[in-house]
């Protein structure tokens, strides 16, 4: 059995496990189980708008075909669907983020988001996708810092992405030690 002091560093920080990408794939797939023992589709488009952002980091073009299959414009039964999409949702997965897709995401997520921020924040988001272009920044941290702006702004569709809770991985640093203020949202 695991001791449960195993996940806490020599200063008493919290360490979160780090998260591989068969992880987040498994969890994917572990909620559509779920859907498909549902079998409805008020809760498969619910699955796919939560998974929108984690599904564009692997490929923006399944991400397309997946949608359309929600969509159902072909009338097909839930089973058929489901089966489909299934298809669709394990050939995404398949696919390896990679930096450019991730800043492809971080950039519709700030595309969402963009419009509460002063200059000086947008400034200092886009200096954050710079650090993670260069890999001087983990996306677990960037998504570590925006998080709270999605609360902020009652953005309720971010905050149900499953993107942002499965990739804030192993942020080793207190939390005292963030830059919190960096993205409080404008006030006028």
């Amino acid at each position: 059995m695991k001791d449960p002091n195993d996940d806490f560093n020599q200063k008493g920080i919290y360490q979160i496990p780090k998260i591989t990408q068969n992880n987040i794939s498994q969890f994917v797939l572990d909620r559509f189980e779920e859907i498909k023992q549902n079998s409805s589709m008020d809760d498969m488009v619910k699955f796919h708008s939560n998974n929108k952002y984690l599904l564009m980091a692997h490929s923006q073009e399944k991400l397309k075909t997946l949608g359309n299959i929600v969509a159902n414009h072909q009338k097909k039964s839930i089973c058929e669907l489901l089966l489909d999409y299934e298809n669709h949702l394990n050939s995404t997965l398949d696919k390896t983020p990679t930096v450019k897709t991730h800043i492809n995401v971080l950039m519709h997520i700030f595309g969402f988001f963009g419009k509460h921020l002063n200059q000086n924040q947008k400034k200092a988001y886009l200096d954050l996708i710079k650090e993670y272009r260069g890999n001087k920044i983990s996306l677990g941290k960037i998504l570590c810092l925006i998080e709270p702006i999605t609360y902020q702004i009652n953005a309720t569709y971010l905050i149900s992405q499953t993107y942002f809770l499965i990739y804030t991985e192993s942020v080793k640093t207190s939390f005292d030690e963030m830059p919190t203020q960096i993205f409080t949202t404008k006030k006028d």
